[in-house]
C-alpha cells in the first residue's frame, strides 16, 4: 500500500504544479496520472501475490509434513503442462438461481453416484461442534436470518477442520459442499483464503505427503486470482499448479456451491457449475486420499468461513446404462432446497444426463417416483415426494426438452426407505428420485 501512496502522490504533485497550465497539458498530466495509478495496483498486484504464495508456505510447512521441499510456485501456470485453467480474463461467477441453472445446463459437472459421507448438521445442536468433525482449534454451528433452516459450520482464522471419512476415497470420487463469508466485507485480509485439501494423510489432521489443494481468495478488491496446487512429496514432485482469475467476491459473501471430481488423475473444480481446473495429471495414479480438510487464512477475529451440505460420493453416475438395461434407476444427486420441491441449481447436471438417456429411447415412458426421509407426518412426506416428482418433470420436459408425454410421475413419502432415517447420512440415502422404464 506504500508502493502505491507514493506514486500516486508523487503524480498528483505534479498535477498540481501545472495547475496553472494550458487546458491540453493538464490532460496530457491526467493521463499520466491514471497511468501512474494503473502500474501502482498492478504493483500492488504482485506485492499480494507474493505474500498469499508466503501464506501458503506457511500453512503447508505445519503440521505433518507438508512443505512442497522447497519446490517454486508458479503461480501463472503458464509453465506446467499438467494443468489447464478455464480462463485468463477476470468474469464475475453468478450466484443467482436463474444465471447458476444456465450454468449447469451447460456445465459437464455430474456428481457421484454412491454416498460416502454427507453432513447438512441436523444431528447437531446449534452452538456445538459437529459430533463427525475434528479441528486443531474451534468451531461452531450457526444459522443465519435469511436461511434460519440451515445450519453452517463457522470456520475460524488458522484453523485445520476435518470430517471423518468412514473409509479411504476411491480413485473416482466426487466432493460438494455449499460455502459463504460471515462478516466479510471490505476490510479482509489481501491473503484472505479458503483451501480445501485433499490428503494422504492417515493420522486426524494430517495432510500427509501427498497432497493437491485447491484455493479460493475472497478479497474484495484488487486480487481476484483462484489457485490449484498438487505435490507428491515422496518422489514426483509437483505434478500441477495453476491458476485462474474469476471474480468470486459476490459469490463468496452470498453463498457459493463447490463441486470436485477425481477421476483416476483428472482433477476438475468447480464453482456454481463453472469449472475453475480441469487438471488432467494432478493425481498420482496410485494414490487413494485418506483425508478431507479444510482450511481458512487471513480473516480478522470477527470474521468467519460457513461451510454445510458436504457430499462426499463415490463414482460417476451412468443413467443409461442402469435405466434401460434394468429397468430402473435411482439417485441422490438430485436435490431439493430443505422441505421444498425447488430443485438445487447443482441438480441440472444429472438432470442433463437422464434427458439424453431418455430421449435416445424414443419408445419407453418413465415413470418419476419421489422419495423423502421420514422428517414430518406421512402425509406431508407423500405431498413433498409427489411434487418433487413434478418438479423433476417439469425440468426435464421446459429445459430439457423431453416430451412431457413420456414422463409420468408419483410420490412415495417416506414408505420405502433404503437406508434408516437415524442419522443425516442415511436420511439423504432415502431422499432419492427413482426412474422407472414403463
Amino acid at each position: 500500500m506504500k508502493t502505491r501512496n507514493a506514486l500516486v502522490t508523487a503524480v498528483l504533485c505534479a498535477v498540481f504544479a501545472l495547475a496553472g497550465a494550458p487546458q491540453a497539458e493538464a490532460q496530457i498530466w491526467k493521463k499520466l496520472k491514471k497511468k501512474a495509478e494503473d502500474a501502482a495496483t498492478r504493483k500492488l498486484e504482485d506485492k499480494t501475490k507474493e505474500e498469499t504464495e508466503k501464506a501458503m508456505d506457511t500453512i503447508l510447512g505445519n503440521d505433518g509434513g507438508t512443505n512442497s521441499g522447497g519446490s517454486t510456485e508458479n503461480t501463472g501456470g503458464s509453465d506446467n503442462e499438467d494443468t489447464s485453467t478455464t480462463g485468463s480474463g477476470t468474469e464475475t461467477i453468478p450466484n443467482n438461481d436463474t444465471a447458476e441453472i444456465t450454468m449447469y445446463k451447460k456445465s459437464d459437472w455430474v456428481p457421484g453416484e454412491d454416498i460416502i459421507l454427507f453432513d447438512d448438521f441436523a444431528d447437531d445442536p446449534i452452538g456445538d461442534f459437529p459430533q463427525l468433525w475434528n479441528t486443531k482449534g474451534s468451531g461452531e454451528l450457526i444459522t443465519l436470518s435469511d436461511d434460519p433452516k440451515q445450519k453452517w459450520l463457522k470456520l475460524y482464522n488458522d484453523t485445520w477442520y476435518e470430517p471423518d471419512l468412514p473409509k479411504d476415497l476411491p480413485k473416482d470420487f466426487t466432493v460438494e459442499f455449499d460455502l459463504r463469508s460471515f462478516n466479510m466485507t471490505d476490510g479482509v485480509s489481501q491473503t484472505a483464503g479458503f483451501y480445501v485439501y485433499f490428503g494422504d494423510g492417515k493420522k486426524p489432521l494430517n495432510i500427509g505427503r501427498r497432497w493437491v489443494y485447491s484455493y479460493l481468495s475472497p478479497y474484495p478488491n484488487w486480487v481476484k486470482a483462484q489457485n490449484i496446487k498438487s505435490v507428491d512429496n515422496n518422489g514426483d514432485g509437483e505434478l500441477a499448479n495453476g491458476r485462474t482469475e474469476k471474480d468470486i467476491r459476490q459469490a463468496f459473501q452470498n453463498g457459493m456451491h463447490v463441486a470436485i471430481s477425481v477421476k483416476g488423475r483428472r482433477y476438475r473444480m468447480y464453482v456454481n457449475g463453472e469449472k475453475f481446473f480441469d487438471a488432467p495429471r494432478a493425481i498420482n495414479e496410485n494414490e487413494n486420499f485418506g483425508a478431507i480438510l479444510f482450511d481458512t487464512y487471513g480473516i480478522g477475529d470477527e470474521q468467519a468461513v460457513l461451510i454445510t451440505n458436504l457430499r462426499v460420493a463415490e463414482g460417476l453416475p451412468e443413467p443409461r446404462e442402469k435405466l434401460f438395461k434394468t429397468g430402473s434407476y435411482s439417485t441422490t444427486a438430485i436435490t431439493f432446497d430443505v422441505d421444498s420441491d425447488k430443485l438445487k441449481p447443482e441438480a441440472y447436471g444429472i438432470l442433463k444426463e437422464l434427458a439424453t438417456a431418455i430421449k435416445e429411447s424414443q419408445e419407453k415412458n418413465i415413470l418419476i417416483v419421489g422419495h423423502t426421509d421420514s422428517d414430518g407426518s406421512d402425509a406431508h412426506n407423500l405431498d413433498l415426494s409427489n411434487r418433487r416428482a413434478i418438479s423433476v418433470k417439469n425440468a426435464l420436459v421446459h429445459d430439457f426438452g423431453v416430451d412431457a408425454s413420456r414422463l409420468n410421475t408419483k410420490g412415495k413419502g417416506e414408505s420405502e426407505p433404503v437406508a434408516s432415517n437415524d442419522t443425516a447420512m442415511n436420511k439423504a440415502k432415502n431422499r432419492r428420485t427413482e426412474f422407472i422404464v414403463q
